[in-house]
């Protein structure tokens, strides 16, 4: 390998990529098996049927223009086969790759001018640190945030072309640059500060004798772009969820957050002294931000003076739009807004990183320590650094991702029963919000938002399959007793009582429930009310006089998995608190697990039943060891506490056989 091979293969630009490509590997791989969610749901229907006309004349179903994205996903979709969720997670992750390998370019570039020997170290650090910057997981996972990565690499791509065009004097690099302001600014409304973003690149330039003076004449021309722009992007723009109007308590609190997206290899710090000491998460975050940032001017003290001023105009730029415009408590939901921030802080926190690595060098040199092994062992003890400082965000990512894979099973589990179902569809509490017991960061919301509440259930199936199908999504809270010990949940869709759940099934409505466990969200079938046919005056047994059962059916999975499907009809008026009991016994008679409750996971007592009804009732049962098992069923008082008698049955108790056998490989 020739030595020219050699130095291209080293060079920046190829190890940033590769770096960027690992990074976003490990921590953002698993969004490939995600489906879709949140405002995806509504924007895809929205985007599937809208002219390219009004694409470009017309804002967002939630009153933003921005059209550059709005085509990127169209013709991607016509690429790939349609707008599916592999596809646009796949995007969204190429987006976030080619955003951490323009940063690292751009450090290498800015360093470079001024000769630094650290040029491929900074730049492997300032992909590195973007990369892994933990609030971007929001904008990485929900493929509806693509505007952020997208910005950011054409931010840093408009940088290096102007930068380019003011070395060489290169009319073709400043049209390139315009260029990718204009993207900007028709992506994401925050895209209008790049050309302040390149006038103020001009202005440090100058400062630094970065260019010569002459040619300072083309930042007026993006400057002068501009007031087109905004004209444009006003007229079209309806409203959004921003706006102006903070209070001093919204800005201390925005500013606060901002502070943690800058610091945040050390936030975790500040919310271990929250906890322990009982310090307030944001006097906490201070504590720790201080010190931070004492450190940060120690190791930027002999840093390149044009990237650091550089890094420092990026962050304050890009800070300003949250900042301002936004009520606390909505940024506080959405960290993706810090990620326009991230760039700059690479640049920084690179830049000290590496000062401090310099100094470390020139004191083992200066007491005649010269050996392999001593600078081995400063440049290992350095990585170990770099790592304990990334690794808790690279965790916070991946807890992340798996809250996403947590939820997305029940969407998933909803696309699939829309598409196996035939009829109406009744989503019982679905997840509109899951949030961890545990925190890392003092500041912010940690969680998850799939389901909004301005989705609906309709949205969510056709997305994924493409179908419109009769489905609806309602909360009945009363039902909603499971209790995972590591996330609390919120339910998406309007609230319901017993009424209205029970008119929903004399629709007709096959219903599901969502069952909340430690590591799974997902939907089990509950029932529905078949019509009553001529199979209706046949009964198996008849438990009071006023209940009769009229099928009943038990398998067994391969798992081990037990289910029981039993048809109940109301004889006459239901006055009592009657309830179904199901005990599972053993070969020996002793009960090994029991699923009593009203029928339809409890969710349809027999009193709100009319004369001649019928339910269909499902139950399940967890998996067992293989054998011979029976069910024993019958119905009894919630008040009083006395089994209903039958005089089909001896006891009042009908026994079901079941038998699970041993899976075969």
């Amino acid at each position: 390998m020739t030595c020219k091979v050699k130095k291209h293969i080293f060079s920046p630009p190829v190890i940033s990529l590769g770096v960027a490509i690992i990074l976003t590997g490990m921590l953002y791989s698993d969004t490939l098996t995600l489906p879709l969610f949140s405002d995806d749901l509504v924007q895809i229907p929205w985007l599937e049927h809208i002219s390219w006309r009004a694409l470009w004349t017309s804002p967002s179903p939630y009153g933003y223009y921005r059209p550059l994205w709005y085509t990127l996903w169209r013709v991607w979709g016509g690429i790939t086969g349609g707008l599916h969720p592999l596809g646009l997670h796949a995007l969204n992750c190429i987006a976030q790759i080619v955003a951490a390998w323009m940063i690292g370019i751009l450090a290498a570039a800015w360093c470079a001018w001024e000769d630094s020997p650290h040029r491929l170290a900074v730049s492997v650090l300032s992909t590195a640190w973007f990369a892994t910057f933990p609030f971007a997981r929001q904008a990485v996972a929900w493929p509806g945030a693509i505007y952020n990565p997208l910005v950011s690499a054409m931010a840093a791509g408009a940088l290096l072309a102007y930068d380019r065009g003011r070395r060489e004097n290169t009319p073709l690099w400043f049209i390139c640059a315009l260029i990718l302001v204009e993207m900007a600014s028709m992506t994401y409304e925050v895209g209008l500060l790049v050309p302040f973003l390149l006038a103020l690149a001009e202005a440090i330039g100058q400062l630094f004798h970065r260019w010569p003076r002459r040619g300072w004449w083309w930042s007026l021309l993006f400057i002068a772009t501009l007031p087109v722009t905004f004209f444009i992007w006003q007229r079209m723009r309806r409203s959004g969820v921003t706006g102006f109007g903070l209070t001093a308590a919204d800005m201390r609190h925005n500013l606060s957050y901002l502070l943690q997206g800058a610091v945040y290899p050390t936030a975790p710090l500040a919310q271990w002294f929250a906890e322990r000491l009982g310090y307030s998460p944001e006097a906490s975050l201070w504590l720790v931000a201080l010190p931070t940032g004492g450190l940060l001017v120690t190791g930027l003290r002999r840093a390149h003076r044009a990237p650091l001023a550089l890094g420092i105009v990026w962050s304050l730029l890009f800070a300003i739009p949250p900042l301002v415009s936004m009520k606390a408590e909505w940024f506080m939901l959405a960290p993706r807004y810090l990620y326009m921030t991230a760039g700059g802080e690479a640049l920084i926190w690179a830049l000290a990183i590496m000062d401090w690595v310099s100094r470390g060098i020139d004191r083992l040199r200066l007491i005649g320590y010269r050996s392999v092994l001593g600078l081995w062992g400063l440049c290992g003890g350095m990585m170990m650094m770099i790592m304990m400082l990334l690794l808790p965000a690279g965790l916070f990512v991946r807890q992340g991702i798996h809250w996403y894979a947590l939820a997305g099973e029940s969407i998933w589990d909803a696309a699939h029963i829309a598409e196996e179902t035939n009829g109406p569809i009744l989503l019982v509490n679905l997840p509109m919000r899951i949030t961890p017991r545990q925190r890392l960061y003092p500041l912010g919301f940690e969680g998850i938002t799939p389901l909004p509440m301005r989705v609906t259930a309709e949205g969510l199936v056709y997305v994924h399959t493409g179908r419109w199908v009769q489905v609806r999504a309602v909360s009945f809270g009363i039902v909603a007793t499971d209790a995972p010990p590591n996330y609390t949940y919120s339910l998406h869709g309007p609230e319901v009582g017993w009424e209205d759940l029970a008119a929903a099934v004399r629709q007709g409505a096959t219903i599901y429930l969502t069952r909340y466990e430690p590591e799974r969200i997902h939907l089990v079938e509950a029932g529905s009310m078949p019509p009553v046919g001529p199979h209706s005056t046949i009964s198996q047994a008849r438990f009071g006089e006023r209940i009769a059962l009229l099928n009943i059916t038990s398998t067994c999975d391969p798992q081990g998995g037990i289910r029981l499907v039993t048809d109940w009809r109301v004889e006459s008026p239901i006055e009592t608190d009657a309830t179904v009991f199901v005990h599972l016994l053993d070969t020996e008679g002793t009960v090994i697990a029991q699923a009593d409750g009203y029928p339809l996971r409890q969710m349809l007592p027999f009193w709100l039943l009319r004369p001649g009804e019928i339910v269909h009732d499902v139950r399940d049962f967890a998996p067992v060891p293989p054998g011979a098992y029976t069910l024993r069923l019958g119905i009894w008082d919630l008040a009083t506490g006395e089994q209903w008698p039958s005089n089909d049955l001896p006891d009042g108790l009908l026994l079901q056989p079941v038998h699970c056998s041993v899976q075969k490989p």
